[in-house]
């Protein structure tokens, strides 16, 4: 193998620019005027699917190669609810959130100026709406979880230093729980709901 020196480096890394992480994701609070209210929109996710099947979630997906994570957000969304891109308005951003393996999500909100929503069968069970007022008055569940962190076989413990707060270590993590009739809205889904409203009370 040659040596590699910094003109070499410079040389390979002229054309890069900055990398959405491998995994990222991107999704779309949606918010719904009806006389003069204003609704969330969620999706209770299709029975059929690998990944989360039957949970509640605000549109999103996936950002493709090149692709900026709002523009994934409005593509994603017009998938899914089968609306098109301009009854779509986004009007803001929220925190970017890091999920338990390490993948990003990038939520934005938008205002859908559809009056009708006939979500894809393959992705969406079915739809419903809650008022804003509704979320900013109730009061939701919380509750601990615990992430558990556990080497492999393969990683050398003996070899790093504090390894002992490594061998098996626990993470609790206060979970918020937003219930409507029979929904339970929880996860990630419940936490980027928490941000959005806590923005709105704080402003």
């Amino acid at each position: 193998m040659k040596q590699v020196n910094l003109a070499d480096i410079r040389k390979h890394y002229v054309d890069s620019e900055e990398r959405l992480p491998r995994h990222a994701a991107a999704v779309l609070v949606p918010l719904v005027e009806q006389d003069g209210e204003v609704y969330l929109l969620f999706q209770v996710r299709a029975k059929t699917l690998r990944s989360q099947p039957g949970e509640i979630a605000f549109p999103g997906g996936r950002i493709d190669g090149g692709e900026l994570p709002k523009a994934a957000a409005v593509r994603e969304t017009v998938e899914e609810l089968n609306v098109s891109a301009s009854e779509i308005e986004v009007i803001g951003t929220l925190e970017p959130l890091v999920t338990p393996n390490r993948s990003i999500i990038y939520p934005y909100l938008g205002i859908l100026h559809a009056t009708d929503f006939n979500p894809s069968p393959a992705e969406v069970d079915h739809v419903f709406l809650v008022s804003l007022t509704e979320l900013m008055t109730s009061k939701p569940i919380k509750g601990d979880m615990e992430w558990r962190i556990r080497p492999g076989k393969e990683v050398p413990t003996e070899r790093m230093a504090n390894r002992e707060a490594y061998l098996d270590r626990t993470y609790t993590v206060t979970e918020h729980f937003y219930e409507h009739g029979d929904y339970l809205i929880w996860g990630l889904t419940a936490k980027i709901l928490r941000q959005f409203l806590a923005q709105l009370t704080r402003d």
